[in-house]
Parts: structure tokens; sequence; C-alpha cells
């Protein structure tokens, strides 16, 4: 098993030519979003000559600036000034056959705070098995020269292909004719009109109650809930509907043989009254509801929030700047 490392390692590879400031940048975004300020960074070079580019010695300039300790793995064949300078002010040189194999052991030994960053040479196809070898052993592999981007393999699997329906029952289906619309059956019940209320039921609810009913039926609310009560009963084609209430014969109508004349109803009209006056009250306590909460709204908005103070452990931790 790879041990865990304490601080974050980052290998090199590659012989595309970028500038070392656009580089850096990409470098240090990814320390800062890696670890900490305060932990430990190293690099890791290959030094040999096919390896060792203009654009990979300014990296190794960069990292002595920054006082970032870096190795090199090297074949032994170092022949260029430049490389023996890197070579004698690496903290660790290792010469070893195969400089890739060394470099993908360093890096899963650093696992998981390791990443291999990769100067993007289009005119070397090898690239291609190089970084592929360090995927596949769970090392994170980004191009350099792309801003970081994370390279991971294309799927070149083939999708299967769907199945051709069957043409000869789409035809089947189209060929059979629509069923005709069934009838709906009507209820036996719905062929003659119920009376679902009677004058007696109606006269005993209140104003608001009758105007429920009316308006639940479609009907124009009235301002008389005599009125309302007529209209249900009508649209109910009540037998009750032609009767305008209780008859009372007035003072000589018997004699004169004129049709009775119908009075007041005092209850019905003290039930319109009562409930006029709870409708008037409830209506009056919601508006002053609302209008003390919108109050509330208006002083909480106009009054200026308090300043907050800082903490310091919220306090963001200073970013990793290297040297340019």
């Amino acid at each position: 098993m790879p041990r865990r490392s304490e601080g974050v390692t980052i290998g090199f590879l590659g012989t595309g030519e970028m500038k070392v400031d656009p580089a850096t940048t990409v470098i240090e975004e990814y320390l800062n979003s890696a670890a900490s300020p305060d932990d430990p960074v190293r690099f890791v070079f290959p030094l040999t000559s096919e390896e060792f580019s203009d654009s990979m010695h300014e990296l190794v300039t960069m990292a002595q600036a920054s006082k970032i300790a870096y190795e090199v793995v090297s074949t032994g064949s170092i022949t260029k000034r430049a490389m023996i300078e890197v070579s004698q002010s690496a903290t660790k040189t290792y010469t070893v056959p195969d400089i890739w194999t060394q470099m993908e052991a360093i890096l899963v030994d650093a696992l998981p705070k390791s990443t291999l960053m990769v100067l993007w040479d289009d005119e070397r196809e090898e690239l291609n098995d190089i970084a592929g070898r360090f995927i596949d052993a769970g090392i994170e592999v980004r191009d350099l020269k792309a801003g970081g981007h994370v390279l991971a393999f294309e799927e070149t699997g083939t999708q299967e292909e769907p199945e051709p329906e069957d043409e000869d029952e789409d035809d089947e289906e189209a060929e059979q004719p629509e069923d005709e619309a069934e009838e709906e059956e009507v209820p036996a019940a719905t062929a003659e009109l119920t009376h679902a209320h009677t004058r007696a039921q109606l006269e005993k609810l209140s104003h608001a109650d009758v105007k429920d009913i009316a308006t639940g039926m479609g009907l124009a609310p009235r301002k008389a809930r005599e009125n309302m009560i007529q209209a249900i009963l009508e649209a109910e084609d009540s037998p009750e509907a032609t009767t305008q209430g209780p008859a009372t014969p007035g003072r000589g109508t018997e004699a004169l043989g004129a049709t009775p004349t119908t009075l007041v109803d005092l209850e019905a009209l003290q039930g319109v009254l009562g409930g006029f006056t709870a409708n008037l009250i409830d209506g009056l306590d919601l508006w002053a509801t609302h209008f003390l909460q919108g109050l509330e709204g208006v002083a909480f908005n106009l009054t200026p929030p308090e300043p907050a103070k800082p903490d310091e452990e919220d306090r963001p931790a200073p970013a990793r700047r290297l040297a340019r």
C-alpha cells in the first residue's frame, strides 16, 4: 500500500514549449486547491537530453527561486552544463535505466497528493503511451499547456445498434380502424332533477351560507337572502319556488277578496344583518392584520444591519505565491 504523503508532489514531463509565467499560474492554482500554504511541496524532473527542454529548464529555475525542493531522475548521461547545474542543486538524484518507471514509483508513493504535469508536444506520439501508464497507475495527469486540464482515456467502445422495429406490426396497427367512441352511460339518477334543498332548510341558514350555495351553483349573489333562496329553488326546479314565504292575510283582505300580502320574515332579516355584521368584522380584522404585518416589514427593511465583526477563524488562508 502506498504511504500517505504529508505534502504535495508534482512530476513534470514533455518537451512542449510554454512561457514560465502562465505555467507558474497553473501550478499556483493547483497548489492552492490541493494543499495549504504550510504543506511542503516537491517537484520531480526528468533529466535527460531528450526530455530536458528550455521550458523545463525555466520551471526548474522557478522552483529554485521559490525555494521549492526538487528531485531529478536521470539515466546517468548528463553532458550539458545546464543539466549538470540542475542536478547539483537537486535535493535528490535518481540514476536509473528507465526514468518513467522511477517517476511513476515516486508519484505512486506520494498518493493521494501527487500529480503529473505534462508539457504536451503534438509532434511526440509516444506521449500518449507515457501519460497512459501514469493514468493506469492511478496518478492524476494534467495538461500544463491547457490550463491544468485533467487528461483521461477516450472511450472507444462500440454502441449496440437498436434492433429495427418490425414494419409489419406497424402496418397492422395502422390498418386497424379506430374504434368508435363509446357513448357515456348517463346514470338514471340524473335523468330527473332532484331537489337538494327545501325552503325551510334554506331559511334556517345564515346569509353567508346561502350565498355560498348560490355561488357554488353558478348563480349571481343577491343582496337579499330571500332572492337568493328563490333563485336556488328555481335553479333546482323545486315546486316551492313559486311560494315566496308564509302568507299572512293583511287587514281587510279577506273582506275585499284580495290576494294575501307576504310580510317580511323578521328572523330572515336578523340572519341577513347578523351575517353582514360578522363578515364586516372578519374583513376589518383581516385588513388590520395585513396592515400591521406590512408596517413591521417596512420597519425591518429600514433598520440598518449591524456591521459584521471580523472573525479570525473565518479569514481565508493566504494563497501560495511562486516566484516568477
